[in-house]
């Protein structure tokens, strides 16, 4: 019961996170410009705060004795802090044109100026907005959950949270109340959240104190070195992200550049990840994740992101046959969006859920580190998704065009799932030996650089 309702206080705050997001992108679209750099330059700040606030809170969360109340704490901050970017946004507006923006300073110049004013209007609330998952992971998980089920729950209902706050502010709010007001409202149910928080973190027993202040480390036997599940996560969170700019630049002539199309491929996106959050929690509490189940998830993925991709013209005759029906009603015109664009975005979206919960699983059972986990595995993830924002909206997608940007994404996640595949076998071959009783050949521990214990866990304490 006690989950339930924690897992309700994140789907809210999740709501609440994407109502912010696509506030502060409107508004600063105002100001910016709705060019792709722009665009891009305003989420790749957003998304580093993010992981900047996993970062540096996921082993404040471990070392905390109440991380509930801490996770109470970054909601009340979040509501404050956010409650006052109305007012920089006119500061940041004024003098933005006051300083010429891309038309005196350049193409590099404005873009670190739009980094810098994004920074300034939400680095705070987004550092953390970063720091809830670390926090609240910590307190729902116990040292049985073998593969961090628990997390990938919360994962799931939070990113669940930010579809209907994405569809709900889109649709609903912005129409009726406008950008500042439906801003102020979110801030309201984030304080209301921060203060229920509060309430369930007295009425929870003071949990044991974490090994990790004594220098303990029980991680028990992870078959994948934390180097190698931080560089999948960021690679992942790159192809990703870069997908989201190629589907909107691909789906925006057949749907129509409007933000409610864009609202449609944000949302169906996030559904994808929180659907796919959810699969991951329903494996077993003592089945462990394992390099190769996270192998055929990008090879799944894979094929899933190249479906779409060699059907071509048919997604835009399908698009077509439907418009008349969409002409009926606007309902009827976003469900018909909303199926041309969930055959693209949807499956990828669901194989990219699975992949953030399973990485953060290898790296460590259950409650031990698990906000330090967290915390790590969501800042390489998110750093791989501020480099193939810029890097798409800036380099690739002029480069090698949006369909070019389609095939490397799929060819990386290819790559990225061989290579898994290629480190499994290696740790196979190199625990053999061990495993029946005979010490391994010498020149196995040189090239795998550790020996059968070392591979286990290469990991610094």
């Amino acid at each position: 019961m006690r989950r339930t309702k924690i897992a309700l206080l994140l789907f809210a705050s999740g709501a609440c996170s994407l109502v912010y997001e696509t506030v502060w992108l409107r508004e600063l679209r105002l100001v910016f410009g709705a060019s792709t750099m722009a665009s891009a330059a305003v989420v790749a700040c957003f998304v580093g705060g993010l992981g900047a606030g996993g970062l540096v809170f996921g082993r404040r969360a471990d070392a905390h004795p109440r991380p509930l109340a801490l996770y109470a704490a970054f909601e009340g901050g979040i509501a404050t802090t956010a409650a006052v970017t109305p007012a920089l946004l006119v500061l940041v507006r004024a003098a933005y044109v006051a300083l010429g923006g891309t038309r005196v300073l350049g193409l590099l110049g404005g873009t670190v100026l739009r980094l810098v004013f994004s920074a300034l209007v939400f680095a705070v609330p987004t550092v953390l907005m970063g720091g809830t998952l670390p926090a609240v992971a910590r307190a729902v998980e116990d040292e049985g959950d073998r593969g961090r089920r628990s997390v990938a729950v919360l994962y799931g209902v939070n990113t669940l949270g930010a579809v209907a706050g994405c569809l709900a502010s889109t649709f609903v709010l912005f129409e009726v109340f406008g950008t500042r007001v439906t801003l102020w409202i979110a801030c309201l149910v984030n304080a209301l959240v921060a203060v229920t928080a509060r309430s369930l973190s007295r009425a929870m027993p003071m949990p044991h104190a974490p090994s990790l202040l004594a220098g303990g480390d029980a991680r028990g036997k992870i078959e994948c070195p934390t180097w190698l599940a931080l560089a999948a996560a960021a690679v992942s969170g790159f192809v990703f992200c870069l997908l989201e700019l190629v589907w909107y630049r691909m789906l925006a002539p057949i749907l129509g550049g409007t933000v409610f199309t864009f609202g449609v491929v944000l949302a169906l996106a996030l559904l994808g990840i929180g659907l796919g959050g959810l699969a991951y929690g329903m494996r077993r509490r003592d089945q462990a994740a394992n390099l190769l189940g996270f192998a055929w998830v990008c090879l799944l993925e894979a094929v899933v992101v190249a479906i779409p991709y060699a059907l071509g013209d048919r997604l835009a005759v399908l698009a077509a046959l439907l418009g008349p029906i969409g002409g009926w009603s606007f309902g009827l015109r976003v469900a018909s969006w909303a199926l041309v664009t969930g055959i693209v975005v949807l499956p990828a979206a669901f194989a990219s859920g699975v992949q953030l919960p399973l990485l953060i699983g290898l790296l460590g059972h259950g409650r031990e580190r698990v906000g330090r986990d967290v915390g790590l595995a969501y800042a390489t993830n998110t750093l791989g998704a501020i480099l193939g924002s810029l890097s798409g909206g800036f380099g690739l997608i002029p480069a090698l065009t949006a369909p070019g940007c389609w095939r490397l994404a799929v060819w990386s996640l290819v790559a990225l799932g061989l290579a898994a595949l290629a480190w499994n076998r290696q740790l196979i071959a190199s625990l053999a030996p061990a495993a029946a009783g005979v010490a391994p050949p010498e020149n196995s521990y040189a090239r795998y650089s550790c020996s059968s214990s070392a591979a286990i866990c290469c990991s610094p304490a």
